[in-house]
């Protein structure tokens, strides 16, 4: 014969056992992944979020433009080269020599650059 604290140690274990698991259950369908983030110059939605997102802000010497890409000498001596197309505002020309501020996202894509007086 079982002694009856042997039971009631037995009983209570398996329901705080049950209980745990329910709640472990319960904190796993609170998680939710997130869907992988995209890289590179996606159009539509994915893209305006990338904007949404921001990232850096460059501030420096605009050293040389080749065609799309701008080799950027910052303030502390770095030289950046920063990706520009027609998706990037521009609040007018910029120039070899000129002084810009660029708001780049991770890829140095510059999603607005501003030519600094």
């Amino acid at each position: 014969m079982v002694s009856i604290p042997k039971a009631v140690g037995f009983v209570s274990c398996g329901i705080l056992l049950c209980l745990g698991v329910s709640n472990a259950a319960i904190a796993a369908d609170g998680m939710k992944t997130a869907p992988p983030e995209r890289q590179g110059g996606q159009a539509g939605v994915r893209g305006e979020l990338d904007k949404l997102k921001g990232g850096n802000v460059i501030q420096g010497e605009v050293l040389r433009i080749d065609g799309e890409h701008y080799l950027v000498k910052t303030q502390n001596g770095k030289e950046v080269r920063v990706h520009v197309n027609e998706a990037t505002e521009k609040t007018g020309p910029i120039a070899q020599g000129d002084r810009i501020e660029a708001e780049v996202n991770n890829q140095n894509h510059a999603l607005s650059m501003t030519r600094m007086r």
